[in-house]
């Protein structure tokens, strides 16, 4: 997918079915990130999950491959653990990273990763934290709150507000509120 598409929201017909096609961020369309996601969906769909996304991060020396799995009653470890051998062996077929990595197959967490257009649209009014891979008005990092997702994601900071484009976020991660958080572990 070109810069161009990914700007663009598509909508298809799929076996007379309507299916939104995500417009992903500019660091989950890495070529490596883009292959391990296309050999691995099928998988995550036919075993009933959805895939959040991929993102590979440094651990010391060593690579990780985050897998990023949800479902709609909750993702257990029980769901991790059943469909990370299929998962591996897709990778292993299709080696997708140029590089020796480790995998995880895990829930997106309470710092759940955005990584496409739906996501920041499903999040509208939470905190999230994003990070650039250029800089946009002199900053990579920003926090605030994602006020709306048209072409661009909208957020509202304590120092303003901004429209940053898709393909300039590298990361985006929700941020969690103390508070929420022990609500939940009450």
């Amino acid at each position: 997918m070109t810069e161009t598409q990914n700007k663009i929201e598509t909508v298809v017909s799929e076996n007379n079915t309507e299916k939104v096609v995500p417009r992903y961020i500019g660091g989950a369309m890495l070529p490596g990130l883009v292959a391990a996601r296309e050999a691995i969906e099928p998988i995550v769909e036919q075993a009933g999950l959805t895939l959040i996304g991929i993102e590979k991060a440094q651990e010391g020396r060593r690579a990780i491959l985050w897998v990023y799995l949800d479902h709609p009653d909750g993702i257990t470890l029980d769901h991790c653990g059943e469909v990370s051998p299929e998962i591996s062996a897709a990778l292993d077929v299709h080696d997708p990273m140029e590089e020796a990595y480790d995998l995880r197959v895990s829930s997106p967490g309470l710092d759940r990763p955005l990584m496409n257009d739906q996501h920041f649209k499903q999040f509208i009014g939470k905190e999230v934290q994003i990070k650039l891979s250029s800089p946009l008005q002199g900053r990579r990092n920003f926090l605030g709150f994602i006020t709306d997702m048209q072409l661009d994601v909208h957020l509202k900071s304590t120092d303003g507000n901004f429209q940053i484009p898709l393909d300039l976020i590298q990361k985006a991660r929700l941020r969690y509120d103390e508070d929420a958080l022990k609500a939940l572990l009450k």
